[in-house]
């Protein structure tokens, strides 16, 4: 018999990270120098030993990340007598049928790739760089004919364009460490359930995740060889070293919309008084969400996004109904502003979803569709300011744009904007980027960029007058505060 000497020493997140059981969905790491990589690596060797005949994938965004990090180092560590590379392939394959493919995944294309596939385990390195999509796709191949226990193993630190899908999927649930049984739903928010004919029929489809933190200070290792790693990332700017070093997930590198925090800008809500003027913008989608934000002015010009509906499959005479039935009679309106793409004409006919709404009694307005000058604008409204409090005299931190803390969807997406890498003054294409879309429009409607109210007859010709022509006696302007 031939003995195998393994030449690893798990640290102690590490073990907690390779002990994990009954699981269906695990994070590791939250900061840099958790020893994530690594931990992949001998988990991933372990059970291909285990498990004989099983079949496993590591992902990386990129390959020459691929290359770097996971190819470069299982060729040194993964002991030869009893596993072979294919490095055409990007494959091991081990004396006992397992097989490991290292793969990268770096566009929609890859979905191709993957069909008719099954593994009984999926690994995803620095998971917060893909899309919740490809994850989610990805869950469909957890499979096998064998009895072996399947996961889906994904290590991260916080950033990059998955931040936000990663933390509500691992963060937000509850206390790491601590297996949390999540209800699983459908896209249009529906619990499910198994279907009939299944041991477990009609009982809620749950999920079991768990998050293990780990951070630089929790590997031992790497602080006695390199010391001065933990000064190399308390240099760093305050986001990256909050990010990096202390896996702070409220705050990442690339952060577009940095200056909002929850403590400022999400307030409970309170029921608007009938004189303040309200708006509602759009943003237009199919397969994309349809995106409707109610806006609140108050005398003082401070707005408020008190409403919102965003869905997904809505056909344009569906959206209309969702938007009228979410406007109570009682509110009145100044405009509707929305996305251009509202008056674009169906090829088969000579009619504009914009033509659609009007004819329902919701005119619309066309936005001015402005990227980089839009999220100025934006960013005026969410800037922290001083404020004073003039019963106490005392000093607070306030903006000029708040939001009701029932609507998640717009406190989930402004955070969750990141500066584009080749223009940098854009907000980067995003999954989330609908409802802030539909806040520029809005932004971008108004007088002036910083919240400061301006009497009606100085705003823009073209809106005021698209107004006034709009339901003629229907609309009501309140103007005894200017």
């Amino acid at each position: 018999m031939t003995t195998i000497h393994i030449p690893y020493k798990p640290q102690e997140r590490q073990a907690k990270y390779h002990q994990a059981e009954g699981i269906d969905e695990l994070l590791y790491g939250g900061a840099a120098g958790g020893g994530k990589s690594e931990a992949t690596i001998w988990d991933t060797l372990k059970y291909a030993i285990q498990y004989p005949g099983s079949r496993q994938v590591i992902f990386r965004r990129t390959f020459p990340d691929l290359q770097r990090s996971i190819i470069m180092r299982t060729l040194q560590v993964y002991p030869k007598e009893i596993c072979k590379y294919n490095q055409s392939k990007h494959e091991w394959t081990f004396v006992n049928g397992s097989v490991v493919e290292l793969a990268y995944w770096d566009n929609d294309s890859n979905y191709m790739n993957y069909q008719g596939a099954e593994y009984d385990q999926i690994r995803w390195e620095e998971l917060t760089q893909f899309e919740e999509r490809w994850y989610l796709y990805m869950l469909s191949r957890l499979r096998g004919s064998k009895p072996y226990p399947r996961a889906c193993k994904s290590t991260t630190n916080p950033g990059g364009i998955g931040h936000t899908w990663v933390k509500k999927r691992f963060i937000d649930i509850g206390p790491p460490e601590i297996t949390h049984e999540v209800q699983e739903y459908d896209d249009g928010g529906n619990p499910l359930y198994w279907p009939e004919g299944m041991p477990y029929a009609g009982e809620p489809i749950i999920r079991k995740r768990l998050f293990i933190p780990a951070n630089v200070f929790d590997n031992k290792a790497l602080m006695e060889n390199d010391p001065g790693y933990v000064a190399r990332l308390m240099s760093l700017p305050d986001n990256e070293r909050k990010q990096l070093l202390e896996g702070d997930w409220d705050t990442f590198a690339g952060q577009y919309f940095s200056e909002f925090t929850r403590a400022i800008h999400v307030v409970e809500p309170f029921e608007i008084p009938d004189h303040w003027r309200k708006f509602r913008a759009l943003d237009e989608g199919y397969n994309d969400p349809f995106v409707c934000l109610w806006i609140a002015l108050d005398p003082k010009g401070t707005a408020y996004v008190y409403r919102e509906f965003v869905k997904t499959k809505l056909l344009t005479s569906e959206q209309v109904e969702a938007v009228r039935q979410n406007s109570p009679v009682t509110e009145r309106y100044d405009y509707t502003v929305a996305d251009t793409s509202f008056w674009n004409k169906a090829k088969t006919e000579d009619v504009t979803p914009a033509d659609i709404f009007a004819k329902y009694s919701v005119p619309l307005i066309q936005a001015k569709k402005e990227r980089v000058n839009g999220w100025k604008r934006l960013r005026e409204w969410l800037h922290v300011q001083d404020a004073i409090d003039h019963v106490t005299g005392k000093r607070y931190k306030d903006a000029k744009l708040k939001i009701f803390s029932t609507c998640l969807r717009t406190i989930e997406s402004i955070p969750a904007m990141i500066h584009d890498e080749k223009h940098v003054e854009d907000v980067a294409e995003h999954p989330l980027d609908h409802v802030p879309d539909a806040l520029r429009y809005w932004v971008m409607s108004r007088p002036d960029g910083g919240g400061k109210e301006k009497p009606w007859s100085a705003m823009p010709d073209d809106i005021r007058r698209r107004v006034d022509d709009d339901d003629d006696d229907d609309i009501r302007v309140e103007n005894s505060f200017w």
